[in-house]
């Protein structure tokens, strides 16, 4: 099943829930943002998927990993878009 959802208004360090209330239990799943950052499923309990989000937060003539975004950024704009397996 594939679920779009928008990110919060103020993102807590760890990352967001989101409840598949399509599915009892979640097996496996991934997740893709728009808007130019980067996400992972962090933890799956239930059918409740966590999901940790991540910016390149340096400038462009620079290199290095993603960082996690920072506590409170605001991502309501930001499409998160969820497919996962399960029952």
């Amino acid at each position: 099943m594939v679920k779009t959802v928008t990110g919060p208004s103020s993102y807590s360090t760890g990352g967001f829930t989101v409840t598949i209330d399509e599915l009892e239990r979640v097996e496996e799943a991934i997740v893709v943002a728009s808007a130019g950052y980067m996400a992972e499923v962090a933890s799956i309990s239930g059918n409740t998927v966590t999901i940790k989000v991540y910016d390149f937060n340096y400038p462009a003539t620079a290199a290095g990993p993603a960082e996690e975004v920072a506590a409170n950024t605001d991502l309501s704009s930001v499409g998160f878009k969820i497919i996962a397996i399960g029952m």
